[in-house]
């Protein structure tokens, strides 16, 4: 059940346009506007929980976690400092 209430400011011009486009598909300028904004909230939640790569982007990136390079001094390092870390923490 709808509970929650928004309040959205916008232009004449704005409110005009809102009303014929939820005319046009059948619902009030409320239940357009809900609709709408949680197609694009979706579409931009989408987009950005997304990662897409080029062919070669991909098999570089599988070629890597089937052929993991050895670890350096750096990374040899830091799993040492992460280790007592997590065993002091």
């Amino acid at each position: 059940m709808k509970r929650d209430r928004l309040e959205l400011r916008t232009s004449s011009e704005e409110r005009r346009q809102f009303e014929e486009a939820a005319q046009l598909l059948g619902v009030n300028l409320s239940e357009f506007l809900r609709r709408t904004a949680l197609e694009k909230s979706s579409e931009i939640i989408r987009k950005n929980n997304s990662i897409i790569l080029s062919n070669e982007d991909r098999d570089a990136f599988l070629n890597a976690l089937e052929n993991p390079p050895e670890p350096n001094k750096k990374l040899k390092q830091a799993m040492k400092h992460h280790k007592r870390l997590i065993k002091n923490g």
